[in-house]
C-alpha cells in the first residue's frame, strides 16, 4: 500500500480481555443454553435502554420478525418503512406475509421524512398498519413527528434501532432513550459482529407492552407452552415432561455464550459511544472544506447520534471518478469503505413497490460512502484516513 501497510475496515468489532473471560466462565460452567446468562443479559439491557421487557433473539432479523408477528402483521396488515435500510427491515414483514411499501427519506440524514410518510399513507391502497423508522447510522429518526403521523393513520411503530443502542433524543426538552419506546410499540436491536454490542450474531426486541412481550417469547421458542395453567390437553396435572404447542413458532434463541459476551460488551457501551463521538468530531474538523465532499451534520443534542456509521457525501460526477473507482483507490491505500444502503426498491424483489424513484432516496444513495468508524481507531489513525481521503479526492 502506498501510504501505510495498515488496513482500516469501515467497521470492526472491539474485543478485549473481559470478553474472553466472560466466554471462558460460561464454557467452564458447561451450561450453554437457556440459562441464567440470558436472563441476566435481558435484565441488563432493559436497564440500559429503559425498557420494561427485552426479548433476546439470534439475530436482529429474528427480532424484527417477532415484533411484526406480535403486532399482527399479515396480508391485511402491512408495513411502511424506509428504502434506505438493510434487507431485513422489509424482509421480516414479508416473512409475516405482510405487504411492504416505502416512503422517502430526508437526504441530509438518511432517515424517514415524516411528511413523506403522511403523503404515502394518504395515497396508498395497501393496508398499512405499522411503520418501521430506521435510526440510520446511529442518528435517531424524528420519533415525535413520526408518532404523530402514525396516530393520525392508526398505525403502530416498531423502531429499527439496530444502529442505535445507547442513543437518546429530546422531545419538548424531555430526554428519551432509544429502546424506552416513548414513541413506539417496540424497538429492535442487532448484536451483529460490527454493531455497538457485538455478539457475533444476535438481536433483541424491547417493549413496554406485556402482550407483545408474551407473544414474542412464545414464538421465539417454537410456540411451546410449558406453563401448566395454560395447557389444554394435559395427561395429568403438572406433568413434568409435558408441553403444548398451539401455534407455530421458531427457534430464535441465543446461547449462554452470546449472552455472556453481550453483557461484557454492554458494560463498555457508554465509553465506546463517547469515543465514536470523538472520532466523528475529529473527522468533521479535518474533512471540512475537502473538495467534492460534504459532511454529515453533528446534531445539536450529541447523544441523538451514536455513530454506528460515518457517512460522507461525495459528488462523484464533479470529481470525475465513479464511486467504485474511489472505493478501489481508497482500499488500495488501506482505507475500507462501504455503501449503506442500496435502496430496497432497486432490488428485483421490491421493484414494483414504487412507481417512480424517490428523490430524497436517490440523492442520498448517489453520493453516500461510509468511511472507517469504530472505537479502536486512534487519533493518528483518523488523521491517516483523512489524509488518504483527501489525496484520492483532490490528488
Amino acid at each position: 500500500m502506498a501510504m501505510t501497510d495498515k488496513y482500516f475496515p469501515y467497521a470492526r468489532p472491539g474485543i478485549d480481555e473481559s470478553d474472553f473471560a466472560a466466554i471462558k466462565r460460561v464454557l467452564e460452567s458447561q451450561y450453554l443454553a437457556q440459562g441464567e446468562e440470558i436472563l441476566a443479559f435481558e435484565s441488563s439491557y432493559s436497564a440500559a435502554v429503559h425498557a420494561t421487557h427485552t426479548i433476546t433473539c439470534n439475530s436482529g432479523t429474528a427480532a424484527l420478525h417477532l415484533a411484526y408477528m406480535a403486532l399482527g402483521l399479515d396480508a391485511e396488515h402491512g408495513l411502511l418503512t424506509s428504502p434506505v435500510t438493510f434487507l431485513a427491515t422489509a424482509n421480516a414483514a414479508r416473512m409475516a406475509g405482510a405487504p411492504v411499501i416505502f416512503a422517502d427519506i430526508d437526504p441530509a440524514t438518511g432517515n424517514l421524512d415524516p411528511d413523506a410518510v403522511r403523503d404515502v399513507l394518504q395515497k396508498t391502497q395497501s393496508p398499512i398498519s405499522a411503520i418501521a423508522p430506521i435510526h440510520l447510522g446511529g442518528r435517531v429518526a424524528d420519533m415525535a413527528a413520526l408518532k404523530s403521523v402514525a396516530d393520525e393513520f392508526g398505525c403502530r411503530i416498531i423502531e429499527d434501532a439496530c444502529h442505535a443502542p445507547g442513543a437518546a433524543y429530546l422531545d419538548n426538552n424531555n430526554q428519551h432513550m432509544v429502546g424506552e419506546c416513548a414513541h413506539s410499540d417496540g424497538a429492535v436491536f442487532s448484536f451483529h459482529a460490527i454493531k455497538h454490542v457485538a455478539m457475533g450474531e444476535g438481536g433483541a426486541l424491547c417493549t413496554n407492552d406485556n402482550s407483545i412481550d408474551d407473544n414474542a417469547r412464545l414464538l421465539r421458542s417454537h410456540g411451546m407452552v410449558k406453563d401448566s395453567s395454560q395447557w389444554q390437553h394435559a395427561p395429568e396435572p403438572d406433568a413434568p415432561w409435558y408441553y403444548e404447542m398451539a401455534e407455530v413458532g421458531w427457534n430464535y434463541r441465543i446461547t449462554e455464550l452470546q449472552a455472556a459476551l453481550g453483557r461484557s460488551q454492554l458494560a463498555r457501551l457508554p465509553a465506546r459511544i463517547r469515543r465514536r463521538q470523538e472520532i466523528a468530531a475529529r473527522y468533521i474538523v479535518q474533512l471540512q472544506d475537502t473538495r467534492h465532499l460534504s459532511l454529515p451534520e453533528f446534531p445539536d443534542f450529541a447523544d441523538s447520534h451514536v455513530w454506528h456509521l460515518f457517512q460522507v457525501s461525495i459528488d462523484f460526477a464533479a470529481l470525475g471518478k465513479s464511486r467504485g473507482d474511489v472505493m478501489r483507490e481508497l482500499g488500495a491505500r488501506g482505507v475500507g469503505t462501504q455503501v449503506l444502503y442500496i435502496p430496497l426498491y432497486h432490488q428485483p424483489y421490491y421493484r414494483t413497490t414504487v412507481t417512480a424513484p424517490l428523490a430524497g432516496t436517490e440523492a442520498f444513495y448517489a453520493r453516500t460512502l461510509a468511511i472507517p468508524m469504530y472505537p479502536e481507531l486512534e487519533n493518528e489513525d483518523v488523521d491517516r484516513i483523512v489524509e488518504t481521503i483527501k489525496s484520492v479526492l483532490t490528488g
